[in-house]
């Protein structure tokens, strides 16, 4: 059976659905290129393509090195506004539009049919067959030579299906490392090189975000699943359309989404972050101090109490809450850059649902690897209190949800 794009339905509303989910791959894109410095993507594959829309977020994120992008999108109202949006825009690289998976593999050699990145974005969910799905994902696969992100919409449904694909792309990659492994048994010691050094390259799959290992999700099969959240400005059109009788509709939504970013070739080994760090408690800290900051210390320390003891940050909201999520980011949305460079190892957590104030301490749920190899994971919820360590304290009073953090 041939599975092609074409299974993909065509009856979304373009004009609704785009300004919901443009912000959600660039975020999901942006957070792939924060872990990937170097990584700088010439040629793209946007599968499901719509208008368009990965073409907005690879322009924002990679601006410079973009040469070629190659669409795949069976519906033909969607080309055509894709074409209208992009028509007046100058410094473009060459885009080219297929209406299959199989139609670009027929008009591209083969050695040039591999993408540096390879973007899926709101489009499995619309494909009902799981064994479909599976189909395409590995056709994708196998179209990329570095990195792949999916991502779909912040649903139960949605969080199923990346971590569906996830599993089966990282068990994909395993089982060629194992067969690779056994030819290799059997080569000369100089081949037997050459096969482990390109195996370095072309075999094997680690995540890059949001996961910070590659073993089962750990919120598999519980009442939770993983999604992010990011805040967008709602346009006219949308107010128009989705105004409520008689009650005014708010300026901006939060769209959920998740996502999943995975790149060909095994996770490197770094050093865990805090690795040989000895943090002090506050009180050897006031120990050290001088008598007179004391005193100013003491001053100040009404106003961080009222700010600790707010009555919002003090409620506990569920996790499903749209309270929560709509307070959870400020309209600074170009996301707080992280100053110290975080490493594709595995010790940098990451920070799952809003982290929650109560007095001198913060409460924060953390998907984590619990192996060095990150071959294994956990959900845990990680208390970090100001008596005990004022420098993490610190850390997580500022910290976000979908923010890292560093074990």
């Amino acid at each position: 059976m041939e599975t092609s794009a074409s299974s993909i339905g065509t009856t979304r509303p373009w004009h609704m659905w785009p300004p919901a989910c443009l912000p959600c791959t660039p975020r999901a894109t942006g957070s792939s290129a924060r872990r990937l410095p170097d990584f700088s993507p010439s040629k793209v594959l946007d599968f499901g393509a719509g208008p368009g829309s990965a073409l907005w977020a690879m322009r924002e994120v990679w601006p410079l090195s973009l040469e070629r992008i190659n669409l795949v999108e069976p519906s033909k109202s969607m080309q055509r506004a894709a074409q209208s949006l992009l028509q007046d825009l100058k410094g473009l690289p060459i885009i080219h539009s297929y209406d299959s998976i199989q139609a670009l593999n027929r008009n591209l050699d083969k050695h040039d049919r591999r993408h540096d990145i390879v973007i899926s974005s709101y489009a499995l969910g619309e494909i009902p067959s799981l064994t479909d799905r599976i189909t395409i994902v590995r056709q994708l696969w196998d179209l990329t030579r570095d990195v792949l992100v999916l991502v779909e919409p912040g649903t139960p449904h949605g969080s199923k299906i990346i971590t569906q694909m996830r599993s089966y792309i990282l068990w994909m990659a395993k089982r060629k490392c194992r067969k690779n492994g056994e030819s290799s048994n059997v080569a000369s010691s100089d081949e037997k090189s050459i096969v482990q050094s390109e195996g370095l390259l072309k075999n094997g799959a680690f995540v890059v975000a949001p996961c910070p290992h590659d073993g089962r999700c750990p919120l598999e099969n519980t009442s939770k699943y993983c999604h992010f959240v990011q805040r967008l400005e709602r346009t006219s059109s949308q107010r128009a359309y989705k105004r409520s009788k008689g009650e005014p509709l708010r300026g901006f939504e939060d769209e959920k989404f998740c996502f999943v970013a995975l790149r060909r070739g095994k996770r490197p080994q770094e050093a865990w972050p805090l690795d040989g760090m000895e943090f002090e408690t506050l009180k050897e800290r006031l120990a050290k101090r001088n008598p007179e900051d004391l005193i100013i210390d003491f001053e100040d320390q009404f106003a961080t109490e009222d700010d600790a003891e707010s009555p919002f940050e003090d409620a506990l909201v569920p996790y499903a809450s749209d309270v929560a999520e709509t307070n959870m980011f400020h309209e600074n949305e170009n996301e707080e850059e992280e100053q110290t460079h975080a490493d594709l190892g595995s010790g940098w957590g990451r920070i799952v649902y809003t982290p929650v104030r109560r007095g001198r301490q913060i409460q924060m749920d953390i998907c984590r690897s619990t192996k060095r190899d990150g071959s294994e994971g956990a959900f845990d919820r990680m208390v970090v209190t100001q008596a005990k360590n004022p420098t993490l304290h610190l850390q997580a009073r500022r910290s976000l949800w979908g923010d890292l953090w560093p074990f």
